[in-house]
């Protein structure tokens, strides 16, 4: 309450039936709430599900600490869509491509059942994200990227 209060310029947030405050005060409170939890290593060990829905903040948070969306466990950069086996990822364009945050057995499982079952399992409804090129490199995934 008091860290919207803060970032808001002293407008203040209520999320009762009739309130005035609109879904977008709501969405902004929540990625506060998410970017407290990163920010203060608060663990969350039963991973997304127990979080509101703001999926995609989420999911950026947790590519940028290196935190398994899943479990909390330090976490691979896992592609969605395939860079494809025997392409040089240092000369892929990285921001085309869907990622998440996955330790190596939510990595392993997500192959073994697949895209949909893994979703469903984990009551995920956006599959990766794409980050910037900025984010990238503070990544530092190497790639071929268009703006550079």
């Amino acid at each position: 309450h008091n860290l919207y209060w803060e970032k808001n310029c002293g407008e203040e947030i209520s999320l009762k039936d009739g309130s005035s405050n609109s879904m977008s005060d709501a969405k902004r409170l929540i990625d506060y709430v998410i970017d407290f939890i990163f920010d203060n290593q608060v663990p969350v060990k039963k991973g997304y599900e127990l979080l509101p829905r703001n999926e995609e903040h989420f999911q950026y948070e947790c590519l940028m600490h290196k935190q398994c969306l899943i479990c909390g466990q330090h976490a691979d950069f896992h592609h969605i869509d395939t860079v494809g086996m025997g392409n040089n990822r240092n000369k892929t364009d990285h921001t085309k491509h869907r990622v998440m945050a996955l330790c190596r057995v939510h990595h392993t499982e997500f192959h073994k059942i697949g895209i949909t079952e893994f979703c469903k399992k984990y009551h995920l409804t956006t599959v990766g994200i794409k980050l910037s090129v900025e984010d990238l490199k503070k990544l530092h995934i190497k790639g071929k990227y268009e703006e550079e």
